[in-house]
């Protein structure tokens, strides 16, 4: 497993829990480093048989929830051909507001938001709270059990695919 993120701070503490022995809760094949979306897929092309990101902010939001065709592009140059990919993001209108209107982020919630990501991405659906929940890691637990309000949804799919529909679709 290679986790990545365009700020190598956010990445010290997992790091150094993985390095633990896995006896202690730490992962031997996992390895940690440094990529922004716009450096994408530098030495990591055609690396990954699957392409998971959660709970992205910033241009890889952006890229994701708008769909952006070359941002698109390049992480799925990080999967092998025909990898599969799991996108989940959310975000709300009171205190993110300002960075949704911002990123020019379409508003969640509203079906023909979902219906324009459908067009893009082989699945697209709302998530739950709950669902978010249940995914193990410390960003998900907080957001899921904050008192602000968010909407969530989950693509998913065949990366090629993602490419192929956003160019389709005329979608940047």
């Amino acid at each position: 497993m290679i986790g990545t993120d365009a700020n190598a701070d956010g990445l010290r503490e997992i790091s150094r829990r993985a390095s633990r022995k896995p006896a202690r809760g730490g992962l031997p094949n996992v390895l940690f480093g440094r990529l922004s979306l716009e450096d994408a897929p530098g030495e990591l092309a055609q690396l990954a048989d699957a392409i998971t990101v959660l709970f992205p902010w910033g241009s890889l939001l952006r890229a994701v929830a708008v769909p952006e065709c070359e941002a698109l592009r390049r992480l799925a140059l990080i999967g092998k051909p025909g990898a599969r990919f799991r996108f989940l993001h959310g975000y709300g209108v009171g205190r993110e507001a300002r960075a949704v209107d911002e990123l020019g982020l379409p508003a969640l919630g509203d079906p023909s938001t979902l219906r324009a990501l459908e067009d893009a991405y082989a699945e697209a659906r709302y998530v739950s709270r709950e669902e978010v929940a249940l995914i193990q890691t410390t960003w998900a637990k907080k957001i899921a059990f904050s008192d602000h309000e968010r909407v969530f949804v989950e693509l998913s799919g065949i990366s090629n695919r993602a490419v192929e529909e956003s160019s389709l679709h005329g979608t940047r």
